[in-house]
């Protein structure tokens, strides 16, 4: 058996000695001229068993907004075979876009990061929109618990039926609306420990099929226009 995980939006693919560290710039102060953007799990409500330590909103639509912290799903941080080798050329590599980018993930201005250690990462394109977006398949029998470990706080806990899809977003606070998105791409400077400027990556989709997701945020029958600038990226190199 196993679970899917959808990420969408802006999330960096940090490589680590063992695995992979997902990395969410914090985006909910991004500068003049840049819509801020939230983090949020989102999994059905019909999948939700429990869920500790949020508002009855969130339960009720699914949407779970995050504060700074960090993740552990249930399967992401045993060591396996982690298999990235449908995803990781797809995605625009920040260190190639400016040289000078560099990451420490101590320091880096982060709203959540996921460790992941094992699964089967593919890219896709974001259903109705040019972004790349990327899915993790976890090998996992049973139900799902996800825990939030909040930076400042008690941890928030939800717990999801066997199978169910969970996504982790980072997104404008509407990423449906048709607007220009180019200056986005540029939360990601939060990531690098040096000053840089990142320019948006052209052609990163072409050749990606969209994602085949079953998710709620995929099939509500409203298009998502996320455009290039609020792919997901590598690093490092």
């Amino acid at each position: 058996m196993s679970y899917k995980v959808q990420f969408l939006g802006l999330v960096c693919f940090y490589r680590e000695q063992v695995g992979l560290l997902a990395m969410l710039p914090d985006g909910q102060k991004p500068g003049a001229g840049i819509d801020p953007h939230y983090a949020s799990i989102a999994v059905d409500p019909d999948a939700i068993l429990d869920a500790s330590g949020w508002d009855a909103q969130s339960r009720e639509t699914g949407m779970f907004r995050l504060p700074p912290c960090a993740i552990s799903i249930d399967g992401l941080e045993t060591h396996g075979v982690l298999d990235t080798s449908a995803q990781e050329d797809h995605l625009p590599r920040l260190g190639r876009i400016n040289r000078n980018f560099h990451i420490d993930p101590v320091s880096a201005q982060t709203i959540a990061t996921v460790p992941i250690r094992q699964g089967i990462l593919t890219a896709y394109l974001v259903p109705g929109g040019t972004a790349v977006m990327s899915q993790l398949e976890v090998p996992h029998v049973g139900d799902i618990r996800i825990i939030v470990n909040l930076r400042e706080g008690l941890p928030r806990h939800i717990l999801v039926r066997a199978g169910s899809e969970i996504a982790i977003t980072n997104t404008a606070g509407d990423y449906r609306r048709g607007n220009d998105h180019e200056d986005h791409f540029r939360i990601y400077e939060k990531l690098s420990s040096r000053r840089v400027k990142l320019t948006v990556p052209r052609g990163v989709s072409t050749g990606l099929r969209e994602s085949p997701s079953e998710h709620f945020l995929f099939t509500e029958g409203v298009s998502i226009s996320l455009t290039e600038a609020c792919s997901n990226t590598g690093c490092c190199p």
